[in-house]
């Protein structure tokens, strides 16, 4: 049997998608399912240009030239490709063109060159990123004060302290935060400096 869907147009029937051929048997339940969406008017600039279907393996088969009706089944799964004569092809997905009943292509000239990439600025020249810097390298170098008075502190427990089981305990937490001082004394300074030099290059520009 022929299973058709009848539109109130009867001029926009078709037939690939609105008719389907079944065979209903005796006792069984059979399911027709009929693709209602309207056909897509594809248009491109410049017309007429070839529309061929992306094969896996080429050729690529032709379609047919723009202004082109398709379906939208057909459209929904299959990729495609333009092409005019002196400008570049364009290969688009079908499925991206259902938005609307017209879809328009636009394809630029082989000899156009597209217009520069502007390059991205590198983080570093970020003014944030320099204050950022400077900053940081100034809590450093102001943490490295607090950290040298409290290893002097440390020391100074060591010197006045008699009691031996104590004073390995006090000799080494002064040494650490000796350590730790310049430590941050000297990553601070690095900080600090390359900021000011970073913000300094930047406003000269």
């Amino acid at each position: 049997m022929r299973v058709r869907a009848v539109h109130d147009d009867p001029r926009r029937f078709d037939a690939v998608a609105d008719e389907r051929r079944v065979v209903i048997r005796p006792g069984t339940t059979t399911r027709v399912f009929l693709d209602l969406r309207e056909s897509v008017m594809l248009r491109s600039a410049p017309e007429p240009a070839r529309l061929f279907r992306v094969r896996p393996a080429p050729p690529d088969s032709l379609i047919g030239e723009t202004p082109l009706p398709l379906a939208a089944a057909f459209l929904e799964e299959n990729r495609f490709r333009l092409e005019a004569m002196d400008h570049a092809d364009s290969v688009f997905a079908g499925s991206s063109l259902l938005a609307s009943a017209r879809a328009f292509v636009s394809l630029r000239r082989v000899a156009e060159t597209l217009p520069p990439v502007p390059p991205r600025v590198p983080v570093y020249r970020k003014r944030w990123m320099q204050w950022s810097l400077v900053a940081v390298g100034a809590a450093l170098t102001g943490g490295a004060a607090l950290l040298r008075r409290e290893g002097d502190d440390w020391y100074q427990r060591y010197q006045r302290s008699s009691d031996r089981r104590v004073l390995d305990t006090y000799f080494d937490r002064a040494v650490h935060y000796d350590h730790l001082s310049l430590a941050s004394l000297a990553v601070g300074q690095v900080l600090f400096t390359g900021g000011l030099v970073l913000v300094v290059n930047g406003s000269g520009r």
